[in-house]
């Protein structure tokens, strides 16, 4: 029997389809694409040729709506790898910043994929980050993801190796937390804060990269930034001018402790950490472009 049928015609209202599954299908389709606009597009485009199409009569109207966006992701992703070859500078992920009345924060859990993993994930085909986001970060079963592909389990089950050798063993999806990830971004914050950089020194790894997104709408690093010495000297960099004016806070950004900068009531920055173990920062992801940071909204604001 299909799932909230209605009497009338024997489909599933569009309200209760919309209201019990456009949490879920953002949440999928943020995950294949990595930018709450675009996923924001795709489920109402979805929604909306529910509403000229009636729905067929299917045992399992939410994996037929994921299969639907599941198809729909795989489009936008095909355009935009032509649209990012001409992007100034590297392309990072939209960050997703938890609110109370966020609809993202109403889906099934498992949806702190780190924004790390989501930065991997860049280095896919759009299949084979099809595969990994379902497998991966929703739990799908090999039958499942290969009727949602229109491919056999086996080809499922060797897109999936093969993207997890592009990614190598350090591709989880699950967040890492160090212990007291909070007081250390703390001191992150005072440091960026006063600009005193070298107070965090021993939190930057030997080897980190720090990565900036400005999108050629305001000044950053094009290219990566690596080793301790030139992270520090980028972060002095970004204290002493870019975030000179600006107020710094933490904030729960892709289920990890982030930072959050606001100058006038608008956010100009935020800033992703991927922790080692011992507590030192590997990676640091800076998103600078304000296309992407025009979804979150400022704290008391």
């Amino acid at each position: 029997m299909p799932e909230w049928t209605d009497q009338d015609h024997g489909h599933m209202r569009v309200e209760r389809l919309y209201a019990s599954y456009r949490s879920y299908l953002l949440a999928l389709a943020y995950r294949m694409l990595g930018s709450v606009s675009d996923a924001e597009d795709v489920v109402q485009e979805l929604f909306a040729a529910v509403h000229e199409d009636r729905l067929p009569n299917v045992s399992n109207l939410k994996a037929y709506l994921a299969k639907a966006v599941t198809h729909r992701c795989l489009n936008v992703l095909k355009s935009a790898v032509k649209r990012r070859v001409t992007y100034v500078g590297e392309w990072l992920p939209e960050p997703w910043m938890q609110a109370p009345d966020s609809t993202m924060e109403e889906v099934e859990r498992r949806d702190d994929i780190s924004y790390a993993f989501l930065v991997m994930l860049e280095n896919l085909t759009p299949l084979e980050r099809a595969v990994m986001v379902l497998r991966e970060a929703f739990d799908y079963e090999y039958a499942e993801i290969a009727g949602m592909l229109d491919k056999t389990e086996a080809a499922c089950r060797k897109i999936l190796s093969r993207a997890k050798k592009k990614l190598g063993g350090r591709a989880q999806p699950d967040p890492y937390h160090p212990r007291e990830e909070l007081q250390l971004v703390q001191k992150w914050v005072a440091a960026m804060t006063s600009g005193k950089i070298e107070d965090i020194l021993d939190l930057i790894a030997e080897d980190a990269v720090l990565v900036t997104d400005g999108g050629g709408k305001v000044r950053s690093a094009i290219n990566p930034i690596y080793g301790r010495a030139r992270v520090a000297a980028l972060l002095r960099t970004l204290a002493t001018r870019r975030f000179k004016d600006a107020s710094l806070y933490i904030a729960q950004i892709n289920g990890a402790c982030g930072i959050v900068a606001v100058e006038n009531g608008r956010v100009i920055g935020t800033s992703c950490f991927d922790w080692n173990e011992d507590g030192t920062v590997r990676h640091l992801y800076t998103v600078l472009n304000p296309d992407k940071l025009s979804r979150i909204v400022a704290a008391g604001a």
